[in-house]
C-alpha cells in the first residue's frame, strides 16, 4: 500500500502543482473533483481494511466492506464520466490524445471486474484479498503512468527497442507489473504456491492491458473515438 500511495501522489501531485503554477489554480470541473474524491476514498478504504484485518477487527472490516460495495458502484459511473468529459473538453486542442480514452476506460473495466470478483469471493479470504489488491493495482497506472512511461520508453529507445504497442504496454504498466510480481513472489516464497484466483485475475488484467494498448495504436480507433466524443 505504501508503494501505491507514493506512486499516486507522485503522479497527480506533479500535475496539480503544474496547473497551479500556470495560474489556473484548482479550478477543475466538478466531475474531476468527484472522481478524485471517489478514487482516493477507495485507496483510504482499502488501507483501513488492511489495518482492520491486521488488528483482528473482522466485524468492522465487514461493515466497511458494505460501504466499499456502494463506493465501487459509484466509481464505475464517475470514472468513465470524468474521462469522457475530459476528452470532450480537450477535443481539437493541440496535444489532445482522444485515442488514450481506451486506456483509461480499460482501467475501469479491470478495476470493476477484479473488485466485483473480490466481493463475490469474500468468503474465501485468500482469493478475496488478492483480487482486491489486483483491483487496486489495476488503477495505479493513473498515477505511476504519468511519470514513469516516458522515461521507460526513452530508455528502451536508447537500447534500440522499436516503439510499438508492446513497448508502450510495458512502459505504461511497469508499476502494475512490478507490484503484481511482488505479490506472486511473496506467495511462492511464503506459501510455496499461487492462489488460483490471483493467477486468473493477473491473466485477465494483462489481457485487457495488451488489448487496450493494441487498440490505442489503431488509426481507425483514433478516428472513431474523435467522432464518438465529438457527438
Amino acid at each position: 500500500m505504501v508503494l501505491i500511495w507514493i506512486g499516486m501522489f507522485a503522479g497527480f501531485g506533479g500535475d496539480i502543482a503544474k496547473k497551479y503554477e500556470h495560474a489556473q489554480g484548482f479550478r477543475y470541473p466538478l466531475i474531476v473533483h468527484v472522481h478524485a474524491a471517489a478514487y482516493v476514498g477507495w485507496m483510504v478504504l482499502q488501507t483501513l481494511q488492511i489495518v482492520l484485518i491486521k488488528t483482528g477487527r473482522y466485524s468492522a472490516h465487514k461493515v466497511l466492506g458494505y460501504l466499499g460495495i456502494g463506493l465501487l458502484c459509484f466509481m464505475l459511473v464517475v470514472g468513465p464520466w470524468a474521462e469522457i468529459d475530459f476528452e470532450r473538453r480537450t477535443l481539437g486542442e493541440p496535444g489532445a490524445k482522444t485515442a488514450f480514452m481506451v486506456i483509461a476506460l480499460s482501467g475501469v473495466v479491470m478495476f470493476g471486474a477484479l473488485a466485483t470478483a473480490g466481493v463475490w469471493l469474500r468468503r474465501s479470504p485468500e482469493a478475496h484479498k488478492r483480487l482486491m489488491m489486483l483491483a487496486l493495482i489495476s488503477i495505479t497506472t493513473a498515477g505511476y503512468g504519468r511519470w514513469l512511461t516516458r522515461p521507460i520508453l526513452g530508455g528502451l529507445e536508447h537500447l534500440g527497442v522499436s516503439p510499438g504497442f508492446l513497448t508502450f504496454w510495458l512502459a505504461f504498466n511497469a508499476a502494475p507489473i512490478v507490484l503484481t510480481g511482488m505479490i506472486a513472489l511473496r506467495d511462492v516464497v511464503v506459501y510455496r504456491r499461487l492462489v488460483p484466483a490471483f493467477v486468473w485475475g493477473t491473466v485477465f488484467m494483462i489481457c485487457v492491458q495488451l488489448l487496450s494498448a493494441w487498440i490505442y495504436f489503431l488509426p481507425e480507433w483514433k478516428a472513431f473515438a474523435e467522432r464518438w466524443v465529438g457527438g
